[in-house]
């Protein structure tokens, strides 16, 4: 009797690149989850895969890899699969608590460390709204130093995930974490305030990818408009930002007129430029506090004293 073959990597991997294909991942995505499932299993490199190809299944791999793929046939995002998802050169822990981090919102991170460049602060005071993940905060954070930071979100189990962050990359000791809505209860000034704010019009979510739908709507959903988070956060900004302090916002697909159209209509805040993402499409917007305020950005007691 003839022995059955010994399976080797390869095969396997088509398979599971098949698997998804039939369940209606595109193929450039199911190449790249198998790959991603193999080598988080096995802890391998890309290039240890491909040598690997052509030999025995690597023990380890089953069975959590085939329970990976059927996981990811049901369009679960394979960053809640694995856990982890990449921003800013930096790996964050990611679960279904917290928004995926997209590569679009790398401009704030961008755009903030253009200025934060700039500005003739010490240890600049920052804000994150709606910190999800802390990809923002924690980039921010890891980037300068002598930054301090104040993340806020209405989840908790977000703020827990964001916190987790924060530890793996050795900035917990200057971001703190707050769980409330935008900045209530959080007290400026702020020379920067980082957000990305829900801004998917409810009436949107049925046309939204399979995919998509597995993020919690809150970090999605800014209500029939899409401008409720919009709109709230600008409120913030005029609120805590101090004199020329500024704002680095992310906004959704054909928002742009709406943005600058309430941004118009607060009179502390003005638009100094609008960033394209990748596609073109005018994704970040950086917003500046023109108002005197009666305690300067970066002058309030806690910065000085280093509490």
């Amino acid at each position: 009797m003839t022995p059955d073959p010994i399976p080797v990597l390869q095969e396997r991997l088509a398979a599971g690149r098949a698997s998804l294909v039939a369940a209606g991942i595109p193929a450039t995505e199911a190449v790249i989850d198998v790959d991603l499932f193999a080598r988080t299993i096995l802890g391998w490199d890309r290039a240890q895969v491909l040598i690997a190809r052509t030999e025995p299944l690597p023990a380890g791999l089953e069975p959590r890899f085939s329970e990976w793929v059927n996981r990811r046939t049901h369009h679960e995002p394979s960053a809640y699969i694995v856990g982890v998802r990449e921003f800013w050169g930096l790996d964050f822990l990611v679960t279904p608590d917290v928004l995926i981090p997209r590569p679009e919102t790398e401009f704030i991170v961008e755009e903030s460390l253009a200025i934060l460049g700039g500005l003739a602060v010490a240890s600049p005071r920052l804000a994150d709204i709606g910190t999800g993940s802390g990809c923002l905060a924690v980039s921010l954070a890891h980037e300068i130093s002598s930054a301090r930071v104040s993340s806020t979100d209405l989840s908790a189990a977000a703020l827990a995930v964001a916190r987790e962050n924060a530890r793996r990359h050795g900035v917990d000791g200057r971001v703190e974490f707050v769980e409330t809505s935008f900045l209530d209860g959080v007290s400026g000034p702020f020379d920067l305030i980082a957000a990305n704010p829900p801004y998917v019009k409810e009436g949107d979510k049925p046309a939204l990818g399979r995919g998509v739908r597995h993020e919690p709507d809150v970090a999605l959903f800014g209500g029939g408009s899409g401008l409720r988070g919009i709109e709230a956060t600008l409120d913030a900004a005029a609120r805590t930002l101090g004199d020329g302090g500024w704002l680095v916002m992310e906004f959704g697909f054909g928002q742009e007129d709406d943005v600058r159209r309430l941004v118009a209509a607060r009179a502390a805040l003005r638009v100094e430029r609008v960033r394209r993402d990748l596609q073109g499409i005018p994704r970040t917007v950086v917003i500046q506090k023109t108002t005197l305020n009666s305690q300067p950005s970066g002058t309030d007691p806690d910065s000085q004293t280093g509490r």
